[in-house]
């Protein structure tokens, strides 16, 4: 057991130092993977995966852009839409990405979900134009949260969508780009995550009333 968990503690230290190699190269991408794994994870436990696909869609969803160190600068850093042929090139990192893992035995695992996350469900996706059920589990969730996290990230050219707007979107391209099942797994962790927030508002706010009546009762 031992041994085993200290192969996983390497894997994720490997996995760390080539992100931040990334986070050096797109300034954009700067805590963007650290968030797609943080809610991988949560809906990973959700679906209550096994060990061996909790800790896949831990490493992918943290590694699923990594291709992007070799996308050329001009256009990942691009503070403008891509033209076609741009964007032909940007998706290539999928591919990138999934050559990159591969050489590193203790990543081989994570190489569904880096390069399949760009897959749709309705076969508009890439690489391969998979669709349904020929999309792995954990690369649908990657995508799922990946998108996201994208729409709630401001960009240069794209400004930040609030999480309800982006859930709104999320539900309403199901079916097409995103699963049925994933989305409505990840509205329940997105409606817990919410509900907890307003909780603490709530306290808060409590707490201030309660000061300021202290306050006023002592002048």
């Amino acid at each position: 057991m031992e041994q085993k968990s200290l192969k996983n503690q390497n894997y994720y230290e490997v996995a760390k130092a080539l992100i931040h190699a990334l986070e050096l190269k797109d300034p954009y991408t700067s805590g963007h993977s650290f968030r797609v794994y943080k809610m991988a994870k949560e809906i990973g436990k959700i679906y209550e995966l096994d060990e061996e696909s909790q800790i896949s869609i831990e490493g992918g969803a943290l590694l699923h852009d990594i291709g992007k160190v070799g996308i050329r600068d001009s256009i990942l850093l691009k503070p403008a839409s891509l033209t076609f042929e741009e964007f032909r090139i940007m998706k290539t990192h999928v591919v990138l990405g999934a050559d990159i893992v591969s050489q590193c035995d203790s990543l081989k695992h994570c190489l569904e979900p880096v390069l399949f996350h760009h897959e749709r469900i309705d076969g508009k996706g890439y690489p391969h134009g998979l669709k349904g059920d020929e999309i792995p589990l954990i690369a649908k969730i990657t995508c799922v949260v990946d998108s996201y996290d994208a729409m709630t990230t401001n960009r240069v050219y794209t400004p930040a969508r609030t999480p309800s707007e982006a859930l709104k979107e999320l539900q309403r391209c199901t079916g097409s780009q995103f699963d049925h099942e994933v989305i409505e797994a990840f509205t329940q962790w997105w409606q817990e995550k919410n509900s907890a927030s307003e909780k603490i508002i709530e306290v808060i706010d409590s707490e201030n009333i309660n000061l300021d009546l202290d306050e006023c009762h002592s002048n």
